[in-house]
């Protein structure tokens, strides 16, 4: 199927959250409030150009004749495997997602969540192994002492968390691997994604983008 531009990302994936939420999809009028839509050909727009497409089936006459394909409804359940995120952009962006874990989305007690791969060594004295996929919370602040998927310009790191006076501190959980330290003004661009809620260790056919370790 065809690339999709930033908007209809942004329409398909609330299309998705939606349906995954309600069980059926929004009206057009929904639609046109979430994003701010004055016209509601901006809304019919984006939905036909998603349709050309292939990725949503609209069904005329019917005030909520948005259809997903199976796979897409059944995606909106589970957990998406994101990866690199560019500065800015919205952790579950379509174009941040590289897959979906068999798991439901309440299955660690959040429906804001997201999972990243694990690659490295350096979190295996906290039980987090190469190749594990760690559930992340989706929140922008944390506890000393957490373990949190964090931006670092562009890449996803897994680290302890600490805040300290006029610093933040990144620890390993592996001493073969030093801390990262960021001050006021430092030039790396840095944010809490979200903090750690649970951890998948068993054979997936998930292939995303890795989260480092």
């Amino acid at each position: 199927m065809e690339n999709l531009s930033s908007k209809q990302a942004q329409v398909l994936t609330f299309l998705m959250d939606f349906i995954a939420e309600h069980g059926f999809p929004p009206t057009i009028r929904e639609l046109c409030d979430h994003f701010g839509f004055r016209s509601l050909n901006t809304a019919h727009f984006h939905l036909q150009s998603l349709k050309n497409k292939g990725y949503i089936q609209i069904h005329p006459g019917k005030g909520r004749g948005i259809t997903l394909p199976e796979t897409r409804r059944q995606a909106g359940k589970k957990i998406p495997v994101v990866g690199q995120i560019a500065a800015g952009s919205p952790i579950l962006a379509l174009e941040n997602i590289e897959d979906f874990l068999g798991i439901d989305k309440g299955f660690f007690g959040t429906e804001k969540s997201f999972a990243v791969q694990v690659n490295g060594d350096s979190m295996v004295d906290a039980h987090i192994q190469h190749g594990d996929y760690v559930i992340i919370k989706i929140q922008d602040q944390a506890q000393n002492g957490d373990i949190v998927a964090a931006l670092i310009d562009d890449e996803v790191t897994l680290k302890y968390f600490y805040r300290l006076k006029h610093r933040i501190k990144l620890e390993s959980a592996n001493p073969r691997y030093p801390p990262l330290i960021f001050k006021k003004g430092d030039p790396h661009s840095f944010r809490i994604l979200g903090v750690m809620a649970g951890l998948v260790r068993k054979g997936h056919s998930v292939q995303g983008v890795r989260a480092k370790t």
